[in-house]
């Protein structure tokens, strides 16, 4: 191990693959390595600082220490974030962006949340014991619950009725793995990235339209509802956001509850006769 003042220093010349194998681990997992909460290594040829635990967290956030704009690859903005959205933003415009997500974050508006997630689980849970009774019926015809796939769907319906978003039945599975693939592709290469940047584009152009017809009135949305809230917001300037920032702020409401289904899937199938898709 090298040190540059207290500071280790990771010895490979690369560490971008092994940070793609190790995912979220490879922080802690190099953490652990040299006892320290930082060290320095090298990702896509650049020299990076890595960092963890309370104080890190602290330093992160401090906006006279780090800025956001140029932060994120493209590759991570057209794939996750979408591109200029609130994660690219510093100074004022930044201030002015997050507090119109923080006016989403209300009392009523979580509580809704609540209730809107506990009927959705509640009526997957009787559909999926349904499935399992007619399965135990027919040999002839099984039928398997793939748990990543089920709990995409439901946490996708979550998010859009939450969000204002309308959604018909027929378009959940399509519009829940397009939002899953921004998540997958943006650390992915190859036809997983590919696949992420084409599922961008879709999601885009959905939230596009849905936007255009909320400020044209051809779709009533509560006013309470992240939809609402984002058509309407204005920038400093006191105009309205072109459609584009909006499907993009949008995307970045629902975006984040459908990936939670990942942690659920891991979570749950120890406990579930239920099939993962391998």
């Amino acid at each position: 191990m090298n040190v540059i003042g207290n500071v280790p220093k990771d010895k490979t010349l690369d560490n971008s693959m092994a940070l793609l194998m190790e995912g979220y681990e490879f922080i802690p997992n190099r953490c652990r390595k040299y006892q320290s909460d930082l060290f320095i290594t090298r990702l896509l040829g650049e020299k990076v600082i890595c960092i963890s635990g309370v104080d890190a967290s602290k330093i992160f956030y401090d906006n006279q220490k780090f800025t956001r704009k140029g932060a994120a690859p493209k590759r991570v903005q057209k794939t996750l974030f979408g591109v200029n959205g609130v994660q690219a933003l510093d100074g004022n415009a930044h201030k002015h962006r997050k507090a119109m997500f923080m006016s989403i974050m209300t009392p009523y508006n979580l509580k809704r949340l609540e209730s809107i997630t506990r009927k959705h689980w509640e009526k997957a849970a009787k559909e999926w014991e349904r499935k399992t009774k007619s399965r135990n019926k027919s040999f002839l015809n099984p039928k398997q619950i793939i748990l990543f796939d089920e709990v995409q769907n439901i946490m996708c319906k979550i998010a859009c009725e939450w969000a204002g978003i309308p959604l018909s039945p027929k378009e959940v599975k399509l519009r829940a793995d397009d939002l899953g693939k921004l998540v997958d592709g943006f650390g992915g290469i190859g036809i997983r990235y590919y696949e992420g940047r084409c599922a961008r584009k879709r999601t885009e152009n959905w939230i596009r339209g849905i936007i255009t017809q909320i400020r044209q009135e051809k779709i009533v949305a509560a006013k309470n509802t992240a939809a609402y809230t984002i058509a309407r917001h204005r920038g400093l300037k006191g105009k309205l956001l072109n459609t584009q920032i909006v499907a993009v702020e949008l995307i970045n409401i629902v975006r984040p509850i459908v990936a939670i289904a990942t942690y659920i899937t891991f979570g749950l199938w120890p406990c579930m006769n239920i099939r993962i898709a391998e």
